[in-house]
């Protein structure tokens, strides 16, 4: 199985204004089934933070500005970093997206949910050939790392 990051991100990119509110936010969150909202500035040409679900969480009302929760500024990632170096930054920071960069432009969005799909992925090609013991899984490290990180998600 091929372990790049452009094969394990997601390309297609929904963004939200940085003057929208929560409850565009939400209604945007809901309608892609999605998590996190990279947002843009009043000109829509360049990404300037980062919304999250668990920002919404903290609004003190529908007509909060989306500028007043996001996150910023965001760390990003280029296409060419190891997955591995991703999930120890989400584990490390306890973020659960970053944006993915190609030559200083932002071609896609690696999140925990997306790294989970490579984690199914994996076991289930190693179903196929062995059998992993409770006693291998906890104190597996790899293993150990993707609970914690299922877990941060609050999955």
């Amino acid at each position: 199985m091929k372990m790049a990051l452009k094969d394990h991100m997601t390309r297609k990119i929904v963004t939200v204004s940085q003057d929208a509110t929560a409850a565009e936010a939400y209604r945007l969150m809901t309608n892609y089934w999605i998590r996190h909202l990279p947002v843009m500035d009043a000109e829509e040409e360049y990404i300037v933070g980062m919304l999250s679900d668990r920002d919404l969480l903290r609004t003190p009302g529908p007509e909060t500005k989306v500028q007043q929760l996001m996150s910023s500024p965001i760390k990003t990632f280029s296409i060419e970093t190891p997955i591995r170096d991703v999930v120890d930054a989400m584990i490390e920071e306890k973020v659960s997206a970053f944006l993915i960069t190609k030559n200083d432009e932002v071609v896609g969005i690696v999140t925990s949910e997306d790294l989970l799909v490579l984690l199914d992925q994996i076991l289930k090609r190693d179903d196929d050939t062995m059998t992993w013991s409770l006693s291998e899984i906890f104190t597996n490290p790899a293993l150990q790392r993707a609970a914690y990180l299922v877990g941060q998600a609050g999955i």
